[in-house]
C-alpha cells in the first residue's frame, strides 16, 4: 500500500471536513496518482470529497449500516485491498500507514487554522526518499519505508 496526504506548514490536513486551501499543484498531482486505482478514505473524508471519476472509493467506517453512492463500505482495516492508496482523514492515516511502504507528502507552504492534523509522528518508520516537485506554494515529497 501507498498513502498520499496534503499539510500545510503546521500539519492541518482538514477544516470543516474539507481542504482550507487551494492548491492546484497538489490537486494535479493527486489526480495523477489516483487515476484508475483504488484509493481508500475515511467517511468524513468521503463526505468532503468532489466526484471522483475513475477511480474504485472504499471507504473505511465503524458504520456497519453505512453505504455510499459512488463507494464500497468497508469496516475492518484487514479488508482494504493490498494495492489501494490511502487517501486520509486523520483516523485512516492512524490505522494504516504502518502497512505503507510509500507515502507521498505535499506541504503546503503556508499555516492555516483547521480542525484536523496529521501526527508527524505517523512517519517515523519512513525515510524522505525524492522531492517529486517544488515551487514558491508547496512541495511533494516521497517517503519510503525505513527496511528492518
Amino acid at each position: 500500500m501507498i498513502a498520499i496526504v496534503a499539510r500545510s506548514e503546521n500539519g492541518v490536513i482538514g477544516k470543516d471536513g474539507g481542504l482550507p486551501w487551494r492548491c492546484k499543484g497538489d490537486l494535479q498531482f493527486f489526480k495523477r496518482t489516483t487515476m484508475d486505482r483504488k484509493i481508500v478514505v475515511g467517511r468524513t473524508t468521503f463526505d468532503g470529497l468532489p466526484p471522483l471519476k475513475g477511480r474504485d472509493i472504499y471507504v473505511l467506517t465503524r458504520n456497519r449500516n453505512a453505504s455510499f453512492e459512488n463507494g464500497t463500505t468497508i469496516i475492518q482495516p484487514d479488508q482494504v485491498p493490498a494495492d489501494a492508496i490511502i487517501c486520509g482523514g486523520a483516523t485512516i492515516y492512524d490505522l494504516l500507514l504502518e502497512h505503507c511502504e510509500e507515502v507521498f507528502v505535499t506541504t503546503v507552504k503556508q499555516e492555516v487554522e483547521g480542525d484536523t492534523f496529521f501526527n508527524d509522528q505517523w512517519l517515523s518508520g519512513f525515510s524522505a526518499d525524492k522531492t517529486i516537485e517544488e515551487t514558491e506554494a508547496y512541495s511533494i515529497v516521497s517517503y519510503k519505508r525505513i527496511s528492518a
